[in-house]
């Protein structure tokens, strides 16, 4: 798994495997944070598919978080306001950069890509129950 997967796979854990896996490193790394979980908005860019210009659609709430493991710097940005979520992530994606508890951490990021996948199904079933089939009417 690359790193870049990570942030969004691990959003998508239960909190307490998460926090049970942030403890597990806190006992044997060094664990700095640099900027605590700070709640923030994003403005949304979006291209207009006509002129192909960018405007901005909207505003999104985020949540940020850096923590510093080893040495190494690890970030995350979660959607809405969640400080645990932010700062876990945040914590875990240092201490996979500093090959600290590398193996469990992609084990729990591909739990989450899994439940993430098995949400989208069930929506999408949901949705499609939805469709109108016209050739019946």
């Amino acid at each position: 798994m690359e790193r870049e997967q990570l942030n969004f796979a691990l959003q998508h854990c239960s909190a307490e495997a998460l926090q049970q896996l942030c403890r597990r490193i806190e006992a044997k790394a060094k664990v700095e944070r640099i900027k605590q979980p700070t709640a923030q908005t994003l403005l949304v860019p979006v291209i207009d598919p006509i002129n192909h210009g960018s405007f901005y659609s909207g505003e999104v709430l985020v949540t940020s978080a850096i923590t510093r493991v080893n040495g190494v710097n690890g970030w995350a940005m979660v959607q809405d306001d969640q400080p645990e979520l932010a700062d876990a992530v945040a914590l875990l994606d240092a201490a996979f950069a500093a090959q600290v508890c590398a193996e469990d951490i992609i084990n729990l990021a591909r739990d989450g890509g899994a439940k993430w996948c098995q949400q989208v199904e069930q929506d999408s079933a949901r949705a499609e129950a939805t469709r109108v089939q016209f050739d019946l009417l």
